[in-house]
């Protein structure tokens, strides 16, 4: 097997080989540092976010930027992939958990930190260790078509051809929609995009925003006109991530809920995960790159900085290399291959086809 086959220059890297190459890197070196790189023909600085140190299974991470804007991005990369959690999810997931049934509207900002997927439904899987109960038998995710508007205005956003850091968000928050839906047939989970927009209403707040003005009373209303509509009061919420949202919708009376953010990193914090709930190194370093636009992972052999440079928002990056967890990889060092050749014997074409098969049966 030759890992040029998988990865190379101006190649994307599906992520079963993302995980296979990042633990493959971990296993080989004692410790890796992930920097963030400017685009191409874009002035800045490389910064450096994280180092990981321990085995690829059982890792620590240390915070090691130092930029208020850095460390609010590091945060929500980190939520992401479920490495932290949001702020009080354990009474969020017991009230949602004592109902066999749910109807969940979703706030844009839960799609933008894919708290769904990563977080309320880990909290509510009964095989999960650290569960809180029972998952409900049936959930509906009902998604307010304003937010679907700022979510779609948000993946147009580009520079230079370039996806923005905005456009970036937008496209994972559609890659978070697609994952639910992917489930749908075998855990009960059913997307509905609720409510009719008009084109007058739409009005954003500025040519780089991608928020809609009166953004979050329209999501509401649309929310509540279902809720109506349907007639059922019993196991019906609405979840978002704004404080102001959540207080107005209680007072128009919908049962809403507020997610808390996590506490934002600080430099110097160690991040480890739980004992008996694992999160793939790939995923960790595909939020950083979803999250930075272009990362470079970096470590030290024989005196030598050696290093992998992956990138999120290349110019003709479309909705599928989204819906298959792809990234581009753009650039190596020469000695690359020296820490990957020696593990020939790994079925890296096996493994990827497994994924597909699994993916294809869940679609």
């Amino acid at each position: 097997m030759n890992w040029k086959k998988f990865v190379n220059k101006n190649r994307l890297i599906d992520f079963p080989v993302l995980q296979m190459l990042s633990a493959l890197l971990k296993n080989n070196i004692g410790n890796l540092v992930i920097n963030s790189k400017p685009s191409e023909g874009v002035e800045g600085p490389t910064e450096k976010l994280l180092s990981i140190e321990g085995s690829p299974s059982d890792y620590n991470i240390n915070i090691l930027a130092d930029n208020r804007k850095t460390l609010n991005y590091l945060t929500t990369a980190m939520t992401r992939s479920g490495l932290i959690e949001p702020y009080g999810l354990e009474s969020v997931a017991k009230k949602l958990a004592s109902n066999k049934d749910l109807i969940l509207g979703l706030d844009t900002n839960l799609l933008y930190n894919c708290i769904v997927s990563e977080h309320i439904l880990q909290a509510l899987d009964d095989e999960n260790p650290y569960s809180y109960s029972k998952i409900p038998k049936w959930i509906l995710f009902a998604v307010p078509g304003v937010v679907m508007k700022e979510i779609e205005n948000a993946a147009n956003h580009k520079s230079k051809g370039r996806l923005t850091h905005i456009g970036r968000i937008g496209f994972r928050a559609l890659q978070e929609i697609h994952t639910l839906q992917e489930n749908k047939g075998n855990s009960g989970y059913t997307v509905l995009v609720v409510g009719k927009t008009n084109p007058r209403q739409l009005r954003y707040a500025g040519e780089d925003s991608d928020r809609l003005q009166n953004a979050d009373s329209l999501i509401r209303d649309q929310f509540r006109t279902f809720v109506q509509e349907i007639d059922l009061r019993k196991g019906v919420y609405f979840l978002t991530m704004d404080k102001t949202n959540s207080s107005l919708g209680e007072a128009e009376g919908l049962n809403a809920i507020r997610v808390k953010h996590p506490k934002m990193l600080k430099s110097g914090y160690q991040l480890r995960q739980r004992k008996g709930n694992t999160i793939l190194l790939g995923r960790i370093i595909y939020e950083l790159a979803v999250e930075f636009g272009i990362i470079e992972i970096t470590w030290k052999e024989h005196g030598r900085y050696h290093y992998l440079k992956l990138d999120a928002g290349w110019q003709w990056k479309n909705m599928g290399h989204w819906e298959n967890w792809q990234l581009l990889c753009s650039d190596f060092d020469h000695n690359f291959y020296r820490e990957i050749d020696s593990y020939e014997d790994i079925p890296v074409q096996k493994i990827k086809d497994r994924w597909n098969d699994f993916r294809k049966a869940i679609d």
